[in-house]
């Protein structure tokens, strides 16, 4: 039984696994481009198609991962609230830079 990932973790095996996809559709391309050896294809074939797949196998854990921790979203502050803080900031005693700045 394994464990969930941490959100770092998760964020991290999304970009591992779009960084697999990208290395495996280049190695494919210039394969195509640069003509291999007809007895290399087949492998480089299997492995470019068969490495993204095994590298999303834990793709749908990530997901529900960071979907789970969703950071709450910031409400901007209203007129009266940001009026309370601007008398709040000018009540505060003026005082001297301690490094004479």
């Amino acid at each position: 039984m394994s464990t969930l990932p941490t959100r770092r973790q998760a964020q991290l095996h999304i970009v591992f696994v779009a960084v697999t996809s990208l290395v495996c559709a280049g190695l494919l391309t210039v394969a195509t481009l640069v003509p291999a050896p007809p007895a290399v294809l087949p492998a480089l074939i299997i492995a470019a198609i068969g490495m993204p797949m095994l590298a999303t196998l834990d793709l749908p854990t990530a997901l529900a991962v960071l979907r789970a921790t969703r950071r709450p979203r910031v409400e901007p502050l209203h007129e009266g609230e940001i009026d309370a803080l601007l008398l709040r900031l000018e009540a505060l005693p003026e005082v001297e830079h301690p490094l004479d700045f």
